[in-house]
């Protein structure tokens, strides 16, 4: 995984824009930082690791592979903590353990396995001392069917131009027809959805433990309603600590939006219709199809 996208300002405005994320992260650090040793994985800008030594932490590492590294040193000499605040580059991966009461990190997003949160939050486990706290310490991936027609038709409207173009221009376009005729999922990320079922648990995974979500599931969703179903969206639910759960569900509001594998057909369902599909986890992220 190029690590690089993450650098992006863009990226980290989305990320420092998002309010009620800022905030669970904030609470989870008065609630444990005061007089800990804490580790942050994926530091960015080192904005969270200056909070945790602003409220009390003992001694932070601050953990990035990314340019931003230099943001984060200069943060923490502009705010007077190169005492307490030690910035490491590289991903926790690479780096050799220290020992830490906290760690903490938010290596989320609308594709739950984008950012290698597992192997992540497992190599860090290394450096939590006996009854240490892991945040986030459970993530739970959920998915539900949803109403898009789009890559559908955009499928129907290429191959309707392709046959057009080899008809006008005498070419036989077959070749390209059978390269194009069962595309995988398209993957986007949408804020607003049309959900056609309940949610359905797909990984329900304990982190810090080394455990990595299977290769491959099958689930069945069941419709909620006689509908058009183009695909299936994906969020995720991230346990912090008591009550502080960080999600990206429909409707819940946040920077991430949601994950949406759309299909090259729709597929007309009944009211308490089961679709089966299956679900891959790969270096890419999530892809979810008819099975």
């Amino acid at each position: 995984m190029d690590l690089s996208q993450f650098a992006d300002p863009w990226e980290q405005l989305r990320l420092l824009s998002d309010a009620p994320r800022n905030a669970l992260l904030v609470e989870l650090l008065r609630r444990r930082a005061p007089g800990a040793r804490v580790l942050e994985v994926g530091c960015g800008t080192g904005l969270l690791s200056c909070a945790a030594a602003a409220l009390g932490a003992k001694k932070v590492y601050a953990v990035e592979p990314t340019p931003l590294v230099e943001v984060a040193r200069a943060l923490v000499e502009a705010n007077g903590l190169s005492g307490r605040v030690t910035v490491l580059q590289g991903t926790v991966q690479s780096l050799k353990p220290r020992k830490v009461d906290l760690i903490f990190s938010e290596l989320l997003n609308a594709d739950p396995f984008l950012e290698e949160v597992t192997e992540a939050m497992g190599a860090a486990s290394a450096w939590l001392v006996p009854g240490g706290h892991m945040a986030p310490s459970r993530l739970r991936v959920y998915g539900a069917l949803v109403r898009d027609q789009g890559s559908a038709q955009e499928v129907r409207r290429a191959t309707r131009e392709i046959t057009s173009l080899g008809s006008r221009l005498g070419l036989n376009v077959d070749p390209v027809l059978q390269a194009l005729s069962k595309p995988a999922p398209y993957r986007y990320v949408a804020s607003s959805l049309q959900l056609c079922s309940a949610p359905t648990l797909l990984f329900d995974l304990p982190l810090g433990g080394g455990a990595a979500p299977p290769e491959r599931v099958e689930a069945a969703l069941m419709a909620s309603q006689a509908d058009i179903v183009g695909g299936v969206a994906v969020w995720f639910e991230a346990d912090y600590d008591e009550g502080l759960v960080l999600r990206n569900s429909p409707g819940h509001g946040g920077h991430w939006g949601q994950l949406v594998c759309a299909w090259p057909e729709e597929r007309g369902v009944a009211e308490g219709q089961l679709v089966r599909v299956c679900v891959e986890v790969t270096e890419d992220g999530v892809e979810v199809s008819p099975a």
